[in-house]
């Protein structure tokens, strides 16, 4: 099974766990972890905690910003670990791949996810365009 872990800045890891709960909450193969806040001293070695405990399955990091510390952290454990990374996250993305229960992700199918939640960032008002708003 895919194992998934959600690290973010601050508390947004909270949100993405109250929202996949909100649509499934049977989901248990998810891991979250709010990044540099009073509760969270050490991400790094709490990531390395989850990605030791599933070294024999497929273990995919998403983050919250491409830029940003959380990220980069992330990115330096790929090599060691064997893990996927993708950042810049947002809901339609999440709930396509956590939601995939026991399908093994293929890069294929992260680029696929990746370029679906992409379409779905969209400003309403040039799609509403010549219709009343």
């Amino acid at each position: 099974m895919s194992q998934f872990i959600i690290a973010t800045h601050s508390y947004l890891a909270d949100g993405y766990k109250h929202s996949i709960k909100f649509f499934n909450s049977e989901v248990k193969n998810i891991h979250f972890i709010n990044a540099y806040t009073e509760e969270q001293n050490n991400f790094v070695e709490q990531v390395e905690q989850i990605l030791s405990e599933f070294k024999d399955e497929q273990v995919t990091i998403l983050t919250d910003l491409p830029g940003g510390s959380v990220n980069k952290e992330s990115t330096g454990l790929i090599k060691k670990y064997n893990c996927n990374v993708i950042s810049g996250i947002n809901l339609s993305l999440v709930l396509e791949l956590v939601l995939s229960f026991d399908e093994v992700l293929t890069d294929e199918t992260i680029r696929a996810a990746v370029e679906q939640a992409r379409s779905q960032i969209v400003f309403m008002n040039d799609l509403l365009k010549g219709d009343d708003l």
